[in-house]
């Protein structure tokens, strides 16, 4: 990975991170001839080129994959550390100023905030690699703080995102799992999600929308009359889900872009989350130095040790947000009937992973466990890493590895929209339904940055997301209003199922081995 200054009228070279290995198990992200194009010191824009390749790519009458791309700059004359998102010029499908490039068959969709860019297919495709070059975005300099006179370096980020599309889904499974969404106290149907109309629970029998309470501190009782407001996510809208978890590797580039200050603050091997910069539950990231740097020599694996905190962090700094709970139903499920204790790939049939492929777990392991779909129930594994003792035994594993060339949703353990991992692995952070404090939540994409008060660099501060200090400025400092959905590597296989809630409103205030998470984004004309 090479970054490369000049003047603004050269910019720098722009390089991919966040990319995937080049095997056929993953998707292949790759990001490569990035230079610069014309400036219009008028308009204040500058355009970037470069080359773009994955795998695994479709289109389909019901969805559809993209990569979600942002433009970073970082001002090196004035000796800053931070790199600032900076956004496109023209929001709109293919607008000017971007080009999908020499693959006729894509397109780029600017959203209206012009955050970043999701390149997708046009016609409908079955699975296949796509490649293009000379793609070209346009970003305007002037808004992340910077002139003519700059001296900057660049960097492009690049996620693998999965669409889930607008249209009615169900939510909970006939009360097979704990907590799970019902339709009355005597009523175990599913709550049906058919609008983003407000939705009254209450106390009904039957034939309602009835709340069914885990008991986690700050939870709402069973049978509590509340309303989730019209503004709240449910899902039904659609959305752009991350395909995978994030990784170490994105998290250590993530910590590396920010402001000094704001690193400490993300620092995962501090008192508060791991507390060590060996390897512990298999998680490899080490932070140390002044100015801090994180690095990790797995960046394939799913990170672990983060807290609410961190992946509000993290997501508004992606120009993402959290996804709800409904949002990880639908995403799970689809437009599906339930079944009874189903996990994500939409049976209730489940095979755990005990096994990996020998030789170090660099980006290319694969599950040596036949029919394994998922990580759970806390078993040490063999193989790959686990020859490097107790640290490497017990955690989760790469994003994506039960999926191959010859895989289909179950053997993959996909969700039904192509979403990877929604069981196990990870638990992952979503707003809670079940929690006052979460109900203000509108679903407000994050900007791309992130609080700079003294005492608080670095915390998420998008309006309205749970855990927001009572002073804004402050950003996202604790976890009332959030929960988790999905289970982990450590958790028994009934907390994987797509409606277990056990943990749906825990506002857990720390960071464990078990804790990462994904993000999403709302979608636009689609």
């Amino acid at each position: 990975m090479n970054i490369r200054t000049s003047a603004i009228f050269g910019l720098a070279i722009i390089v991919g991170i966040f990319s995937l290995p080049a095997i056929s198990q993953a998707n292949d992200l790759k990001v490569s001839n990035v230079r610069l194009g014309p400036r219009d010191a008028n308009a204040k824009t500058l355009a970037v080129f470069f080359d773009l390749s994955w795998q695994n790519s479709w289109r389909n009458k019901i969805n559809h994959d993209a990569v979600w791309v942002t433009v970073r700059l970082q001002d090196a004359q004035a000796g800053s550390s931070e790199k600032k998102l900076c956004r496109l010029s023209v929001s709109g499908l293919n607008p000017s100023g971007t080009s999908a490039g020499s693959n006729s068959d894509l397109a780029i969709q600017v959203p209206a905030d012009k955050a970043g860019a999701f390149i997708r297919r046009v016609a409908n495709h079955a699975t296949a690699p796509v490649t293009t070059t000379s793609a070209m975005v346009t970003v305007n300099y002037d808004a992340c703080g910077l002139s003519a006179a700059s001296e900057v370096s660049a960097t492009l980020v690049a996620l693998e995102m999965v669409y889930v599309p607008r249209g009615a889904f169900y939510a909970g499974d006939y009360a097979a799992s704990p907590a799970a969404f019902q339709r009355g106290g005597a009523d175990n149907n599913p709550w049906p999600i058919a609008s983003e109309s407000a939705i009254n629970v209450s106390a009904a029998s039957a034939n309602g929308y009835y709340y069914v309470s885990a008991g986690n501190a700050g939870e709402m009782p069973s049978a509590a009359a509340f309303t989730i407001p019209a503004a709240f996510p449910k899902g039904f809208d659609a959305f752009y889900m991350m395909k995978y978890e994030i990784t170490e590797g994105q998290w250590v580039e993530f910590v590396n872009s920010l402001s000094f200050p704001a690193r400490s603050r993300r620092d995962v091997t501090n008192a508060s989350h791991k507390n060590s910069d060996t390897v512990i539950a298999r998680d490899a990231v080490a932070c140390a130095g002044s100015p801090l740097v994180c690095t990790t020599d797995r960046p394939y694996r799913a990170m672990t040790f983060l807290s609410w905190p961190d992946v509000c962090a993290f997501l508004d700094w992606a120009g993402l947000r959290p996804m709800t709970e409904l949002e990880f139903e639908k995403a799970a499920r689809g437009p599906f009937l339930p079944v009874n204790g189903e996990y994500a790939w939409g049976t209730a049939d489940i095979q755990p992973v005990s096994a990996l492929s020998s030789g170090a777990e660099e980006g290319g392991e694969l599950s040596a466990t036949p029919g394994a779909n998922a990580r759970f129930d806390g078993i040490l594994l063999s193989g790959g890493d686990a020859a490097g003792g107790s640290s490497c035994q017990g955690g989760p594993l790469r994003v994506g590895i039960f999926a191959t060339d010859a895989s289909n949703r179950i053997s993959s353990g996909a969700g039904n929209y192509g979403a990877m991992e929604l069981s196990g692995n990870v638990k992952e952070w979503t707003v809670s339904v079940g929690h006052s404090a979460a109900l203000a939540y509108t679903g407000v994409n994050g900007d791309g940055a992130l609080t700079t008060t003294t005492g608080f660099e670095g915390n998420a501060d998008t309006a309205l997301w749970p855990g927001m200090d009572v002073d804004a400025s402050h950003g996202v400092i604790h976890a009332a209003g959030a929960g988790f959905r999905g289970g982990s590597w450590a958790d028994p296989s009934a907390r994987l199922a797509i409606s277990d809630r056990t943990e749906a409103a825990s506002s857990a205030t720390d960071a464990a081995a078990t804790y990462g998470g994904r993000g999403v984004r709302s979608a636009e004309g689609q």
